[in-house]
């Protein structure tokens, strides 16, 4: 999967939704015309034929007022959730899952999405239940990776096996990487606005006949009928444009998610049991119509499911990922009572499984043997693409946690001191502990202490998953007691009068995921390099001064990648040239500038920016596991999460 191609397409996505809503809005206003035309016709107050209805100052007033009435639904829906993904999980009623929880089901499914997020660099996705619902289905929310929720089913929590579990979160994961989110939140913000109408004729339907009782109630009884009718014109067009936008994404996370799991049964068994289930994948909630689109599976009973679904049929999409799924399901129902012809059925399944799948998703020949991330190129492409070494990686990560530590990672008191042991273990433990000891109370220090020896036993490459995994809990804070952690965190990293540049991107990251506008969308305004000209001289002189070569080298790996690299090599302004800046020259502020200068570049130019940084990191033939943090911390901040180096591309 081509991660940065993808989330292009997802930006042109939103465009095309927009065209298409503009053709909605302009059959609705015609519609409403007609309507209106009509009704004045039958109360006598408009004796003129419709040429002269649409030359007058009349459909004027009608169109704008119409059009406010659909924008005024579509900012009002905007503006709820403007906060991103929490905002609709609350919508639809779902209640946050409990980190700490003992319930086995729910502990299942934090653990897989844990594993997921390791192996993807993606960050841990807050989870929410909707706990009345038998039916069976999830979906993914947000507008950013570092604010998404995953909101699933108790259908689904409760049904799904281990291996059907992660079939179904590889799918939603693909969905945030796919950038499918941010179009899924803007398609729901726009048909909010196109069911306006409806909800006016409604509301005139239903007004108080007390008041009224002659012609003109009835009249206006009328035009409320006719209006909901138009209102149905509007569902139907959002129908459409959802179907249209909706299924090829939908086969496309299905592809992705075998490319992740390396395991099509997993996830062409959820979708057969689905099909067996009585409740199926439909949800009795208000908002299945509304959200229909963002769900697994489709959350609606339809009738004309071939051209209004948002989902393919569940028979093609297990088709899709697995043509002999389904065949092998009715032999082992005909040959239940022959145990040895089903054993032997299933000693030769996972080959079978891996080769239906090569007709969606291309795979490496020999599974067993993942190539080593050496060249700056791979490791920009490793963007969004999962292997089963890095699940099985996640999976080997995670477990190697101890059971108490995970305890403490799941609770926020304890995760706040885990954080400040990550910090602690890279600078002088005496004076760190003598900081700590004048801003900690007596239980912290004792939790701190605790859990010390253990995070300094961790190999370098567990600590940055660690982070990953603490950053959901984090998040539990009040926005006051973020704000005071945060403080507290760049204190403590200054203390000793070092200031490295891991620990400012280390608290950089933190900043990303729990400042006050950690959520809010990041909008593309630069679309060439020469715009950003002064944030990649910075960049790319942060990597050269991170490398522990000597200054002739740092030079060296600096100016080979900027004479490659398309941006301009001379300031037109001062008229200097883009060498490499001295390290003095580079100070927090500047660093937290050029970033988010940075993040708001095209996705396909972010590519090169890390596909570059790379490059300067890896001139002297190695990747140290440091760089590598830095790398994914810096790709992170970019909207770019890229899954862990594994032991093996790393020296």
């Amino acid at each position: 999967m081509d991660f940065f191609s993808q989330q292009e397409k997802a930006k042109r996505y939103t465009k095309i939704l927009l065209l298409y809503f503009l053709i909605a809005v302009t059959f609705i206003v015609v519609a409403v015309n007609v309507v209106i035309y009509y009704f004045f016709i039958f109360l006598e107050f408009y004796p003129y034929t419709p040429q002269d209805w649409f030359s007058s100052s009349m459909v004027f007033y009608v169109s704008i007022t119409t059009c406010f009435l659909i924008l005024s639904g579509s900012l009002f829906r905007w503006f709820k959730l403007k906060s991103g993904g929490q905002a609709v999980a609350l919508m639809v009623g779902a209640k946050k899952i409990d980190l700490h929880t003992s319930d086995i089901k729910q502990r299942q499914l934090i653990n897989v999405v844990e594993e997921m997020s390791i192996a993807s660099g993606v960050p841990v996705p807050e989870l929410y239940l909707l706990e009345r619902e038998s039916g069976i289905n999830a979906f993914v929310a947000g507008y950013l990776p570092t604010e998404a929720v995953m909101v699933v089913t108790a259908g689904a929590v409760e049904n799904f096996t281990r291996e059907e579990l992660q079939g179904v979160v590889a799918h939603e994961y693909s969905h945030i990487l796919n950038g499918d989110m941010q179009i899924n939140i803007h398609l729901l913000s726009m048909l909010a606005g196109i069911l306006m109408i409806s909800s006016v004729g409604h509301l005139l339907m239903n007004s108080d006949n007390h008041l009224v009782r002659n012609r003109n109630f009835s009249a206006l009884m009328v035009l409320g009928f006719l209006l909901s009718l138009i209102g149905y014109i509007g569902v139907l067009s959002g129908r459409l444009i959802k179907a249209a936008v909706s299924r090829q994404r939908e086969y496309l996370a299905d592809a992705a998610a075998v490319q992740f799991t390396r395991n099509p049964g997993g996830i062409a068994s959820a979708l057969n049991k689905i099909r067996n289930v009585k409740a199926g994948s439909r949800l009795n909630n208000i908002y299945s119509e509304d959200l229909s689109h963002m769900f697994f599976a489709q959350s609606l009973k339809m009738k004309l499911t071939s051209w209004l679904a948002t989902h393919p049929s569940l028979i093609l999409r297990i088709k899709r990922i697995d043509p002999g799924f389904v065949a092998r399901i009715k032999a082992r129902k005909l040959n239940v009572k022959n145990k040895e012809t089903n054993s032997q059925k299933n000693m030769g399944e996972l080959n079978e499984l891996v080769s239906s799948i090569d007709s969606i998703v291309s795979f490496p020949e020999n599974m067993e043997s993942v190539p080593a991330i050496v060249t700056a190129h791979e490791f920009a492409e490793s963007a969004g693409n999962i292997s089963q070494a890095h699940m099985e990686f996640a999976t080997v990560v995670h477990q190697s946690f101890s059971f108490e530590l995970m305890q403490a990672v799941h609770k926020v008191e304890s995760a706040k001191m885990l954080v400040l042991n990550l910090i602690l273990v890279r600078m002088n433990i005496d004076s760190g502990f003598e900081f700590l000891k004048k801003h900690l109370n007596k239980n912290e220090l004792n939790v701190l202490k605790k859990f010390n020896s253990e995070i300094k036993r961790l190999e370098n490459y567990k600590r940055l998953p660690l982070l990953e995994l603490l950053l959901p809990t984090l998040k539990l804070m009040t926005d006051s007691e973020k704000t005071d952690y945060l403080i507290l965190c760049e204190k403590f990293i200054k203390s000793d009068g070092r200031y490295t540049l891991f620990e400012f991107v280390f608290l950089s990251l933190l900043k990303q995921h729990l400042a006050f506008e950690s959520g809010k969308e990041i909008t593309v305004k630069h679309h060439s390099y020469k715009q950003v000209n002064k944030e990649l001289q910075l960049l790319f002189s942060i990597m050269s001064h991170s490398s522990r070569s000597l200054s002739e080298l740092r030079h060296e790996s600096y100016n080979k990648v900027v004479k490659y690299f398309p941006m301009s090599t001379l300031d037109k302004t001062s008229g200097e040239l883009f060498n490499l800046l001295d390290f003095k020259e580079i100070t927090p502020k500047k660093i937290s500038a050029a970033l988010k200068a940075l993040a708001q570049l095209s996705p396909l130019l972010k590519r090169g920016v890390i596909e570059a940084s790379a490059d300067i990191a890896m001139h002297d033939g190695q990747l140290k596991y440091t760089e590598a943090e830095l790398l994914r911390v810096i790709a992170d901040i970019l909207g770019c999460p890229l899954p862990p180096l594994l032991p093996q591309a790393v020296n």
